[in-house]
C-alpha cells in the first residue's frame, strides 16, 4: 500500500504499521489451520468414516506426509 518500495521495506524490516498487522493476521490463520488439521487427523485416526471424505482438506492431507 505504500507508494515507495523503500517505505514498504522499512516497515517490513521494523515490523510496524500494516506489516505488523499482516504478520499477526497470518499467525492467527496459521494457528486456526493447524488446529483444523490436528482435529481432522484425530478424527481419521479414531474413525474409518474420515477416510472416505472427499473435501479439499482431506484430499490435501492424503497427499502430504508432513502437516507443516
Amino acid at each position: 500500500m505504500s507508494p515507495l518500495p523503500l517505505i514498504w521495506k522499512l516497515k517490513r524490516l521494523l515490523n510496524i504499521g500494516s506489516e505488523k498487522k499482516s504478520k499477526e493476521a497470518i499467525r492467527v490463520v496459521d494457528n486456526v489451520v493447524m488446529e483444523m488439521i490436528g482435529q481432522r487427523r484425530r478424527e481419521t485416526a479414531t474413525a474409518t468414516t474420515g477416510l472416505n471424505k472427499s473435501d479439499l482438506l482431506s484430499r490435501f492431507m492424503r497427499s502430504i506426509e508432513d502437516d507443516k
